[in-house]
């Protein structure tokens, strides 16, 4: 009852009217004089916004006297900012500049109020613009794993299959989003980040806990690709090292009349065949421990991405999006049986068509997007030595997806942002070696809306955030039923009504520094391989209960620019978790048995030191349990979530050379939900130097892992050792 009282007084607050001082203004053409409509009008310290009318006038109330930082920005304009004392009703008139181009940046129509600068929204967010790994020989898991609350779980070396845990979640409790296409399949199992390349990146967003930025349990990954700009350039990026690794891209970009574009092609290659020691599969015999070389392990990938975008007017313009990803890869199986000819081929593509109008009527603005993927993964085990068997099966997934987008101003305090979509997924196995294939022919069908505030708490304290999205999802399979003969066998569909809400708050306590808060409580959809099973020894149920979170998170950030420090306490519970259990002595079911709970603390820190030197980390603890029915799991850690993680990275800049080195450490991990394999503690050292040479060249050095520390994240699959790369780089 607290809890909504809470809510009601706040949303009192955020719209009653109070006396305070106003700005009335009008915004003009500098050279024409002409009124600038639909400019986008904020107090930078104020967290207030609004827009123009068809004359140009615009006002802002609720304020206290004193003095304030109007920004004022249009797409047909240069932007521009004033600042103004206040004092009861204060007139101002600006005129804006001209832009020397029609268009200088179309980026999709704005988040919600303050996305610009995602740490004034109540949500935990870590930003990762390209700046901060350009340069590196690194890969998207890598970086990722940098972030506070983020745990990444890898198979192998370059291109290997990796999962995303945030705050003690499981992979398929994080949502992955490529420019605001969903990435998780239906069909389970958590996004592949070793499919995403690492070149065709612009920014990335980590949203931890159940806030802001999309429907995940544990969280949110939005991975945005390099921006289009009104300008040409290109450049290539070559580099080498360890295990025979070759890297290769190359960057083209340009515009012509009212269209511009961006092509970026790269080609990654690697025979991944790294030293580890091999315990032979006896682990507490260290008597026939070996030292062993990967083998059957090597990766090939090219991924292209071309984006293309023209400008309609002023306000509106028309966008062609399209990602290609080819992959080869040899399966090694575990390192004490390795396999010798196990191999997976990988395609994917995306095409996603996106019409953007910043003017539609009233101050608002829409976005409306189609898309359409596909998937297809052959995979290939002639001698019967990774799986059980000889195989030879193809798998294709096919979505096709809508998702609408409007957004506008509200009583100049309040940003209203709502969004509908409709997806289509369709799975369809098929085996070339048996008449059969193992997984059911399935569709999924998803019917979502979703509403949400941000308003402006009066006498600048604040913003509070609201959301509530409504799910409707049909799941189905066609195809024999093998397990017809038996009472558990499932039904062919299944469809669910789902409801998640979230709130957020942030307070200003003093200068720099702020309060933020946020709780929410949302859902997993089960898989289709929990549905519906496969054909061999596991049975689908159609009467999972999705598994449900209520997370919530508050604490502390202080930022002024040169030092910034942000504490995070958090505590997510999950219930009516899935998990398999036997049925018979041949085959399992998966069954809504489970619970767990994950709590800790966040400390994310950085420092500046002049121009020169800067340093930056993050440290994680926390308390991940599982809280389930089954007696000799219950109280146990959850594995691969460490109570305690830290990164830390320093940077220096000396004329034209910059060297860089990171330290993270793990610690007391478990390789299995029985603890019975727990991970010795992990400390990777990592160092790298570039040098300018001022002829648009950079030359870089990279050493990772530099005490050869033999780590793994997954009993049985190694993770390289020692490596050094070098690198080319001219843009």
């Amino acid at each position: 009852m607290r809890y909504v009282h809470f809510l009601v007084l706040s949303s009192f607050l955020a719209t009653a009217p109070i006396e305070a001082a106003e700005v009335a203004g009008r915004v003009t053409d500098a050279e024409t004089q002409a009124p600038v409509a639909n400019a986008r009008v904020r107090v930078l310290n104020a967290d207030l916004a609004t827009k123009t009318d068809h004359r140009g006038y615009f006002g802002l109330s609720d304020l206290n006297a004193g003095t304030y930082t109007i920004a004022i920005s249009h797409i047909a304009y240069l932007p521009a900012q004033r600042t103004v004392s206040v004092t009861g009703t204060t007139d101002v008139l600006i005129e804006l500049s001209t832009r020397t181009y029609p268009l200088e940046d179309f980026p999709v129509i704005a988040e919600p109020f303050g996305a610009g600068d995602i740490h004034r929204n109540p949500a935990y967010a870590t930003v990762i613009t390209r700046e901060s790994f350009q340069g590196r020989e690194t890969t998207l898991p890598d970086v990722l794993a940098e972030a506070t609350g983020v745990h990444v779980k890898r198979l192998g070396g370059l291109g290997a299959f990796s999962t995303i845990s945030l705050r003690g979640s499981s992979a398929d409790q994080v949502e992955v989003y490529l420019d605001g296409v969903l990435l998780n399949a239906a069909f389970g199992g958590g996004v592949d980040l070793g499919n995403l390349p690492l070149a065709h990146v612009g920014q990335i967003e980590v949203y931890r806990g159940a806030s802001a930025g999309g429907n995940g349990l544990g969280g949110t990954v939005h991975v945005r690709t390099r921006q289009l700009r009104r300008q040409w350039r290109h450049g290539v990026r070559g580099s080498w090292g360890a295990f025979d690794t070759r890297l290769l891209s190359g960057v083209l970009a340009g515009a012509r009349g009212h269209s511009d574009f961006l092509v970026v092609a790269d080609y990654a290659q690697s025979d991944n065949d790294f030293g580890f020691l091999d315990d032979n599969g006896t682990e507490y015999n260290a008597d026939d421990d070996v030292w062993s070389r990967r083998r059957n392990n090597h990766h090939r990938s090219f991924n292209l991405l071309g984006k293309w975008r023209h400008a309609i007017g002023e306000h509106s313009g028309l966008s062609v999006h399209e990602t290609m990803y080819w992959k080869v890869q040899g399966m090694p199986g575990i390192s004490n049986n390795q396999s010798r000819n196990a191999q997976l081929d990988a395609f994917r593509t995306m095409t996603e068509v996106t019409y953007e109008n910043r003017a539609l009527s009233n101050g608002m603005s829409t976005q409306q997007s189609v898309y359409v993927t596909h998937t297809r993964e052959r995979f290939r085990d002639p001698g019967g030595e990774v799986g059980i068997g000889r195989q030879d099966n193809e798998y294709r997934t096919r979505t096709y997806g809508w998702r609408g987008r409007l957004q506008t101003v509200l009583l100049s305090r309040c940003n209203a942002t709502a969004v509908a979509g409709l997806r289509r997924e369709a799975y369809a196995p098929a085996a070339r070696i048996r008449g059969v294939a193992n997984f059911f022919d399935s569709r999924r069908w998803d019917l979502s809306a979703r509403a949400g505030v941000d308003v402006s708490l009066p006498w600048n304290i604040g913003v509070w955030s609201a959301s509530a999205e409504r799910r409707l999802i049909h799941s189905s399979f066609t195809g024999a039923n093998p397990f017809d003969f038996s009472p558990l066998a499932p039904d062919s569909a299944n469809t669910r009504n789902l409801t998640s809400v979230r709130t957020g708050v942030r307070l200003n306590l003093a200068s720099h520094l702020a309060l933020k808060a946020n709780a929410g409580r949302v859902f997993r959809i089960p898989s289709f391989f929990e549905l519906f099973g496969d054909r061999g020894g596991v049975v689908g149920n159609v009467n999972l209960r999705p598994e449900y979170g209520f997370a919530w998170d508050g604490g502390v950030r202080y930022s002024d620019g040169t030092n910034t420090l942000e504490l995070a306490f958090f505590d997510h519970r999950y219930e009516d978790l899935i998990q398999f259990v036997h049925t018979s002595q041949a085959t399992s079911r998966p069954v809504n048995i489970g619970s767990a709970r994950v709590n800790g603390l966040e400390i994310t820190a950085q420092r500046r030191f002049g121009a020169g030197f800067s340093l930056s980390g993050n440290y994680t603890i926390q308390n991940a349990r599982d809280r389930s029915a089954i007696p000799y799991l219950a109280g146990n850690i959850l594995p691969n979530r460490p109570p305690h993680a830290l990164f830390v990275r320093a940077t220096t800049r000396l004329g034209r050379w910059t060297l860089a080195y990171d330290y993270s450490l793990e610690d007391g991990s478990f390789l299995d939900q029985a603890n019975r394999r727990p991970l010795s503690t992990r400390q990777i050292h990592n160092a790298d130097v570039t040098v300018d040479t001022g002829l648009r060249l950079q030359i870089g050095l990279e050493a990772k892992n530099m005490s050869g520390a033999q780590i793994a994240d997954t009993w049985g699959y190694p993770l390289p050792g020692r490596a050094f790369f070098v690198s080319i780089k001219t843009e």
